[in-house]
């Protein structure tokens, strides 16, 4: 598909032939030409948006431009290309998002905003394309496939089915199937999946795939279901096996993690022909993105890993556009928009100038054009709780008279991950409750419906890092249910009242009083600030973390754990789920 469907061609080719004067001319530059890999002086002339012609050193253009920008001798890029992200990770509005990200080179994103149609459904879609309009980057939103993640091991605040996800591809904006989870419905051909696939088969969009450690006979169901492209792979072994089966691969590094990136690397590096092979975020939050890049920051590791920089660029452009079957992007070339950017070095730093359209954006960091403001839009309160009292919170004993009880315990990797296998242990019982108060490394984690269906699940971990206190958050991968980790379920209290009041957010607790808090008015996922007023405040919030825990990670970690689309132990308001057996644990094995 072409962004810009009703150019008009007459006038390009008028001014190709020099029959017609451009708008811009940008000269003095290296050009990286990411189709044939080479770099040469050039200057590239610009009508109405798009690339009209590069012309080569020495080459004199017929008629001048309206305005020229000189290059300074710097190198001149295709703007970066992000095949997969959930804006609304960055707790920022499409539109503020877009004004930090331009800033470091991306001027296209693919988005999948599953996160807010987990809490609004379609309305939360059409806030995120209507919003995203005044965004200086190009974003794409796509219609989220799997509302809830994983049905009937969690509930959320929408049910999409194919009448949904139809409705959605409809609608001016999305232009295709954001990333289909649900890995075993699509390998099981179930009836739900193989409807929602057929909307995007139907009408030849695009249909991202999210296929984690498929392999084999599974990943060729997964192929032949329609999804066609992956961003999971975290080892070598999947990255390989995806691309000899022509799924193509989005090198991910998220802030969430970006462990796997090397050894997906290496899995690419012997390959001759890496075509099918782009780069996306996912995940990246605010402060990360402000600090040390979006794509670009991807670009970076991946040189790190010994990627030659040109093929890195690529992959960052031409193969993103290829990958999202956009058609007018990811290259310096007739007929391509003019998103371009100017580079002092090929290494990943954040560019000199961007271009969107032929429109200057930014120039050294600071945002130039001259963009009008998205209108306030006021939204409800998307917390919707029953009451909730103390002995919501306790984890009460199958028999009261008891005074040890076997329970699931969910133990924990270093940074707060939860492993795949629950521990067993024998757990001491106070007043019919399991009592956790004499060993420091255990607490509680609570996940509670906030979508008004009821619902909720307690839990015991070991490792998760929380000491003291409290830490609670609305922004709950994927139904965006409010979870919390508590030691003192006063503390728990305190925390919900808050998020509650606030309309969503996260905040840390302790000794019944508020640390701090980040209000997210928007959905419970998004902030109205600007990008360095919310890194402000959520350094605030950091900062109050490592009261309560071992570490300032956790305060992200918190957001993942009811991620029941994840192979290890999740916790939901349904019950404490084997992500990767896609089935519930039983709390008391014995019961």
């Amino acid at each position: 598909m072409r962004i810009d469907a009703n150019y008009d061609r007459s006038r390009l080719i008028r001014a190709a032939m020099g029959k017609l004067p451009c708008d811009l001319t940008i000269f003095n530059v290296q050009l990286v030409n990411v189709i044939t890999g080479e770099i040469y002086p050039s200057e590239v002339d610009i009508l109405d948006g798009h690339i009209v012609r590069v012309r080569e050193e020495g080459a004199e253009a017929p008629l001048p431009a309206a305005a020229r920008y000189d290059g300074e001798g710097a190198y001149l890029l295709p703007g970066f290309i992000d095949t997969h992200m959930h804006v609304e990770s960055t707790m920022m509005t499409p539109e503020n998002f877009g004004r930090a990200a331009i800033l470091c080179g991306t001027t296209t994103v693919l988005v999948d905003p599953h996160e807010i149609a987990n809490v609004m459904g379609i309305p939360g879609v059409r806030y995120m394309v209507e919003n995203a309009a005044f965004s200086p980057v190009r974003q794409l939103n796509l219609a989220p496939s799997c509302v809830p993640s994983v049905p009937g091991l969690e509930q959320s605040g929408a049910d999409f089915g194919p009448q949904e996800v139809g409705e959605l591809l409809d609608m001016p904006g999305v232009v295709g199937i954001a990333e289909m989870m649900d890995f075993i419905g699509v390998r099981e051909d179930t009836p739900r999946v193989h409807g929602i696939l057929d909307e995007g088969l139907r009408r030849g969009v695009l249909i991202q795939g999210h296929a984690p450690k498929v392999l084999d006979r599974e990943l060729a169901a997964y192929i032949l279901g329609g999804p066609r492209d992956d961003h999971s792979s975290r080892t070598a072994a999947e990255s390989i096996a995806n691309l000899r089966n022509g799924l193509r691969v989005n090198v991910q590094s998220s802030s969430l993690s970006d462990s796997g990136l090397g050894k997906v690397v290496e899995g690419i590096r012997g390959c001759r022909f890496t075509d099918f092979v782009s780069l996306c975020t996912d995940d990246v939050h605010a402060k990360d993105l402000l600090e040390t890049g979006h794509i670009n920051r991807v670009l970076k590791s991946v040189i790190a890993q010994g990627i030659d920089p040109i093929t890195a660029i690529r992959w960052a452009t031409l193969n993103g556009a290829l990958d999202c079957m956009l058609e007018d992007v990811g290259a310096i070339a007739p007929g391509y928009l003019a998103d371009l950017q100017l580079v002092e070095e090929l290494d990943g730093r954040n560019p000199k100038a961007v271009f969107v359209g032929g429109k200057l954006m930014c120039k050294d960091g600071v945002l130039t054009a001259d963009l009008p403001r998205a209108p306030q839009t006021a939204f409800p309160n998307t917390v919707h709780l029953p009451e909730i009292g103390e002995a919501d919170l306790r984890l009460a004993a199958p028999d009261p008279t008891l005074s040890h009880v076997r329970a699931a315990v969910v133990p924990c990797m270093e940074g707060g991950r939860p492993k795949d296998t629950p521990l067993y242990e024998d757990l001491p019982v106070t007043e019919g409750y399991v009592d956790i108060t004499k060993d420091p490394a255990l607490c509680y984690v609570a996940v509670f419906n906030r979508h008004g269906k009821g619902g909720h699940t307690v839990a015991v971990y070991r490792d998760l890092g929380l000491r003291q206190g409290a830490i609670a958050a609305t922004v709950g991968h994927d139904s965006h249910n409010l979870t919390i980790a508590y030691r003192d379920p006063q503390d728990a209290l305190c925390a919900i009242r808050y998020l509650k009041r606030e309309g969503g957010g996260i905040c840390t607790v302790l000794q019944g009083e508020i640390l701090a808090g980040l209000p997210l008015p928007i959905a419970g996922l998004m902030s109205d600030l600007p990008c360095r007023e919310l890194v402000r405040d959520l350094e605030r919030l950091e900062d109050s973390v490592e009261v309560v825990c071992a570490s300032r990670s956790l305060m992200m970690r918190i957001t993942i754990l009811s991620l029941t689309a994840s192979p290890d132990l999740r916790l939901s308001d349904l019950g404490l789920v084997d992500g990767k057996r896609q089935r519930f644990v039983p709390l008391f094995p014995e019961v």
